[in-house]
């Protein structure tokens, strides 16, 4: 676990300040006192601020970098330094690392360069049209840039667009000949670029000086497991498919078993990034605020400053009303961690920070069963977080002392799935002795039956052919008819279901169960409810106590269990995205019919933050009790 540097972030405000030129009464209405005044009416305790932006320009007084023109002798960052620490409020300095315009219409020699040589792309709208080359001398400015912001008085360093691009250019070219770097293998070029990245990042790091072991760094675009982040920054925008809600859900998942210090970088934004006059409604807002309790994270806004005014009226009064309603349940929510009962398993990417697609799939069917998770690589403790069963859904060069961990986990009473190729590894590893591995499966769109039902449902990501050695059939595989082909006069587009055959789908015994196709990415691309429910079959099996059972309460609903060192909470929350066209957006909060919720353990319940306090009873050993109608959101302490 990396600890953090200096207090934990819990209220925080991110702003871009990427200024066009041409702008002749830049920040003449902004004052930083005032500036400082409003962080603090909307109880914002750290700020990321501009040192320098992505178009190149610098707001404080450089002799490395090109200054704003019109702001004189004027040192915006010193302005705000003082102010914000004068309240008492954090913070830190904003480079971008992958974008400097302005240097780069100077210096068109320090680009990147495609294969086919072309330095710029044909989109000029796209701030990523131009990307400068970490091999070449912008390298050495922006270290001098570095070493110059760090003579301020500044709590931390936000090194932004950390890009991981291919780069051809002749320095590049010249270094990979020299370390041997196959320039026609694009995963080898990639590997040679993100070396080159982390012995930057080091070299950020190192620039700082006597400052780099006190203050928070914070490179975005470096995978997680490498690099020198002092916390874990989630930037989710419901904007972008990429960044949407289930990012952050999986990605929350991941990070918080790594990072002590951890925060949801969400946005003000109804659009994204330079969305000047679009402000989300408060709920939409309220929901971010929630995800990040739920999830042990503290919570950011993201906006851009207006050039010429700086912080908007409106936007600190909607930061003001969510900020207050987080201090009321801070008392029982600071520095929390999750209360998790299983891990899913991942591999270890030292190249991207993107979970692999499988993991979104199994963190949504998780979430909809209201099933208590952390997403963990072969390094992560999940023995020591009460993991009582893993998920384990590709087949991955995990090293010997995981598969060692993996058996012990075993020996120890814990349980596992082995999902589609993940069944190679639990054959390797003995957990599977009753299933024979026939090979993988070269059907393009088998299907699979259950007992009870005689509808062949598809899998969409046929994996392994397996037979029944000895174990329970959950679920028995059905061949479709054809494959696809094309034999010049007609295609074989229709796959229709054919017979069940003498191989199975699902298995169980044990501690141990499989199932034979990829139902993790399936469930991801196609939301088929039935995969969910045979996941849940296992589930049920396996580990028939949960942390949270509410049979009654909706799919899209959302349940959480938290602690601190003096509380234990229990989050539920109703709002969820309504989806029109292509986003999905929150305009107001979902209203939820009272429903019962049990609980394995013995609890007085209590509804936050007013502590009044609830009926409940005892059955089984499991505290059971009434939600209570609710609109969006309701937490409860249990003691």
């Amino acid at each position: 676990m990396i600890k953090t540097v200096g207090p934990r972030l819990g209220r925080a405000f991110h702003f871009d300040f990427h200024t066009s030129p041409g702008i002749e009464n830049i920040l003449k209405n902004f004052d930083a006192e005032h500036f400082a005044a409003q962080l603090a009416t909307a109880h914002i305790e750290y700020v990321n601020v501009a040192a320098r932006c992505n178009m190149g320009y610098s707001y404080y007084n450089t002799r490395v970098g090109k200054k704003y023109p019109g702001l004189g002798d004027r040192d915006v960052l010193d302005e705000m330094l003082r102010a914000c620490h004068k309240r008492g409020i954090g913070v830190t300095a904003y480079f971008n690392v992958g974008l400097d315009h302005e240097i780069a219409a100077d210096n068109p020699g320090w680009l990147k360069a495609g294969k086919d040589g072309r330095i710029y792309l044909d989109d000029k709208k796209d701030n990523f049209f131009r990307i400068m080359c970490y091999n070449s001398p912008y390298r050495a400015h922006f270290l001098a840039e570095i070493r110059e912001v760090c003579r301020y008085d500044i709590d931390g360093l936000f090194c932004d667009c950390f890009q991981l691009r291919e780069c051809f250019c002749p320095t590049c070219m010249a270094d990979m000949a020299k370390r041997r770097v196959d320039v026609d293998d694009n995963a080898a070029v990639l590997d040679y670029q993100n070396k080159i990245r982390l012995e930057f990042a080091k070299e950020i790091y190192d620039a700082a000086g006597d400052k780099k072991d006190g203050i928070k760094f914070y490179f975005n675009g470096l995978s997680w497991t490498v690099g020198r982040q002092t916390h874990a920054e989630i930037e989710c925008l419901s904007s972008d498919p990429q960044w949407g809600y289930d990012y952050f859900d999986s990605m929350a998942a991941y990070t918080r078993t790594m990072y002590e210090d951890r925060i949801y970088m969400s946005g003000r934004f109804q659009n994204s990034w330079g969305d000047f006059g679009g402000v989300k409604p408060i709920a939409s807002m309220q929901n971010d605020l929630y995800d990040a309790m739920m999830n042990s994270f503290g919570i950011s806004y993201g906006d851009h400053m207006h050039p010429v005014d700086g912080f908007e009226n409106e936007v600190v009064a909607r930061v003001k009303q969510v900020m207050e309603e987080k201090l009321a349940y801070e008392p029982y929510t600071k520095d929390s961690e999750n209360i998790v009962e299983v891990g899913v398993i991942i591999h270890s990417n030292d190249v991207t920070r993107r979970l692999p697609y499988f993991a979104k799939g199994a963190a949504r069917m998780l979430k909809e069963l209201k099933i208590q998770y952390n997403v963990y690589d072969e390094n992560g403790s999940f023995e020591n977080d009460g993991v009582k069963l893993l998920i384990i859904s590709e087949m991955a060069d995990y090293g010997e002392a995981f598969k060692a961990r993996v058996r012990d986990f075993c020996a120890r009473g814990g349980r596992v799935i082995f999902v589609g190729a993940a069944i190679d590894l639990g054959c390797e590893l003995g957990l599977l002795d009753f299933v024979e591995l026939v090979g993988k499966d070269t059907r393009d769109n088998a299907y699979y039956t259950v007992t009870g039902s005689d509808m062949r449902w598809a899998m969409y990501d046929p994996s392994r052919v397996i037979k029944n050695r000895g174990g329970t059939e959950i679920a028995k595989y059905v061949s479709n008819i054809v494959n696809f082909t094309w034999d010049g006069r007609q295609s074989c587009y229709y796959r229709p279901q054919g017979e069940p055959t003498a191989y199975s789908a699902a298995i169980i015994k044990n501690n141990a169960a499989c199932i034979c196709f990829d139902l993790c990415k399936a469930y991801a691309d196609n939301f088929l409810v039935e995969h969910r429910e045979l996941m849940k079959k296992l589930i049920d099996a396996l580990l028939p106590e949960r942390l949270i059972d509410a049979p009654q309460m909706p799919k899209t609903a959302t349940v959480a269990l938290t602690k601190t060192a003096a509380h234990t909470v229990l989050h539920v929350k109703a709002t969820y995205p309504e989806h029109k066209m292509s986003r999905g957006i929150i305009e107001e909060h979902t209203y939820m019919k009272s429903v019962p919720v049990s609980l394995n353990s013995q609890y007085e319940v209590y509804v936050l933050p007013e502590m009044k306090k609830l009926p409940s009873r005892t059955e089984n050993g499991r505290t059971v009790f009434e939600t209570g109608d609710l609109l969006g959101y309701r937490a409860f302490l249990l003691k």
